[in-house]
Parts: structure tokens; sequence; C-alpha cells
């Protein structure tokens, strides 16, 4: 498949725009560069690994907590509202959806809290948001959960100061095969209803079909967990597998993508090049940054280089 083999010689190559990158195996798309003026140094790192804001910046921003965007069978589905002071303008949202394999998660988690405020200190409304989690809720239930606070964002955008027009979305491991989802679902314009104008995906998988179990080795607790997700035995002839797929639904009105994630982390490599590659396929052209290590999902953020390409693709794709 020549397609398939240009997306490896791809995956193989750093540009050289991109040299400053740490451990950068892979970037297409998107030179280097920290967005809205953000350097790299405004995290003060607190505790090993984790992104931290300074006490003032940290001050600067507000939150609203616990919003109920949806009630379903009884059930209140709930999201934060980060926010730097007000400004003149409308700012780009964030959507941000957390991990825990479909079972497990919280947008009330450190990592997550400490991204919304990350994002709103960068010039974001950062929307973090909860969604209902299996065995209990079976696909579609959070993919219908995340797409109605796309729109609750949309609906609510002059509350928060949101131009509706520049809404992107990031998530990690579980919450970005659901950010995937939501770049990939419907066609045509990227600035209405539940579609997203830019996709951050941190080790996202864009293929829960039989054939995931032939990309890499994935692990049988990750595959236990899909199937729980899918309501299904196996992954041979569960339709749920492909309607949850991203890669299924990519076509040529898909926002911009960002893939990232590590070389040997729990999520085989194969995952982000084939989504790469069916993103290439459709006439897209997404950026690709896979690290050296084991760093999953939001652990990415760590390094200072990733998330100041981070800042950089939000800045270019929700301008």
């Amino acid at each position: 498949m020549p397609g398939r083999r240009n997306v490896l010689i791809a995956l193989s190559l750093c540009t050289v725009g991109l040299s400053g990158l740490t451990g950068c195996t892979a970037w297409v798309g998107v030179p280097a560069g920290a967005a809205n003026g953000q350097p790299a140094s405004a995290f003060s790192p607190r505790q090993p690994g984790e992104p931290w804001l300074s006490d003032p910046a940290a001050a600067d921003v507000s939150v609203d907590t616990d919003i109920v965007y949806r009630e379903v069978d009884g059930e209140e589905v709930g999201l934060d509202v980060c926010r730097a002071p007000e400004t003149d303008q409308p700012q780009a949202a964030v959507v941000l959806i957390h991990g825990g394999g479909f079972a497990a998660g919280d947008k009330d988690t450190r990592q997550w809290q400490l991204i919304c405020r990350w994002l709103a200190d960068a010039g974001y409304v950062a929307v973090n948001v909860n969604y209902r989690l299996a065995p209990e809720y079976e696909f579609p239930a959070a993919i219908e959960d995340v797409q109605t606070a796309v729109e609750w964002t949309r609906s609510n955008a002059s509350t928060y100061g949101i131009d509706p027009e520049r809404v992107g979305v990031l998530g990690g491991s579980a919450g970005e095969n659901l950010a995937q989802l939501l770049g990939t679902s419907g066609e045509g314009a990227t600035t209405q209803g539940s579609r997203v104008a830019s996709v951050v995906s941190l080790s996202g998988a864009a293929d829960l079909t039989e054939r995931a179990l032939e990309l890499g080795d994935p692990r049988p607790r990750q595959i236990r967990r899909v199937l729980d997700y899918l309501g299904c035995s196996e992954l041979a002839g569960c339709p749920e597998g492909t309607a949850a797929s991203p890669i299924t639904h990519v076509d040529s009105t898909d926002p911009p993508f960002l893939l990232a994630q590590s070389e040997q982390e729990s999520l085989p490599v194969e995952q982000t090049e084939l989504m790469a590659e069916a993103l290439i396929d459709a006439e897209s052209a997404p950026a690709v940054l896979i690290q050296p290590g084991r760093a999953h999902a939001t652990r990415l953020l760590t390094d200072p280089a990733v998330r100041a390409a981070v800042l950089d693709f939000l800045a270019r794709t929700l301008s």
C-alpha cells in the first residue's frame, strides 16, 4: 500500500522546523513555535511529572464547577468552565475529555483540573466535561454526552465569552477516542452543532474493530474494557465497534488533527499511524507527534515541548 508506506516514512522523520522539540521523531503539517506568546516556562512543576501554573497565573483563572449540561434518565452529567479575566473579544473554546478506559476517570482529577487552568491561562475558555461510563452505560452514551457538551458550549457562548465558531477538543486515552469521534462524526461545517474545529489527540485509539487486534500488541485489559464499552462479547462481528471507531467516519470535511503519543506506551503506535494515513487519504494534513518513551495521554504534557506544540496547533486551528 503506497499510502501506508508514505505515512510510515513521514512518521520516521522530524522536520527541520521542529528541531527544537525535545525527542521529536515525527511531525507532519505544523511547524514549531509557542502560541499566543505563551512560553514553555509558564509552567513551574510543583509535583514530579505534572504541569502546573504559577500561583499568580492560577489566581487569575476562574472556574465555574459542576454545571449540569445534560440529564439522562434522571442522571445529571456535569462540566466545569475555566477562563481567564474577560477580554473585549470572544475567545475560542476547548472541550476537555478525560480518559479512564471508558469505565473510570473524572473531570475532577488533578491532571484535568490543571489542564483546564493551563488552557484558560493561555487564552482559551476550557470546558472540562464528564460523561456516562461503562459498563453501566454502553456505546453510544459517552459520545452522545460529549456531543451535547459541544452543543452546550455553543448555546452558552455569550455567557462565557466564547466564539461559537471556534470550538476545539482535547482528550486523552479513552477520552481521545471520543475526541477523535467528535472530529470525524458528521459532515460539513465545523462551526455549528456538535462539530468541532480542531482535535488534539493524546494517545487516542482510532480503531475499535476486529482489525485493532492486529495493530501492534494491545493488552488484554484494554480489549476487555473496549468490549464492556461496546457491549459485545468479542470484536468480531460487533457492529458497535465500527460505529465507535473514528477512522471509519473520516472524510474531507473533518477538522485539523494533532495526533500525539509515545513510541512504547500502552496504546500501540500503529493506531496513530493508521489514523494519520486515513486523514491523509481524505486530503487532510494531520500533525503527528511521536515521542520516545512510555508517557501516556496527559503524561505527554509533562514535556514542555509537547505543551508548546499543543498551544501552537490550537492557535493555528482556532484563530
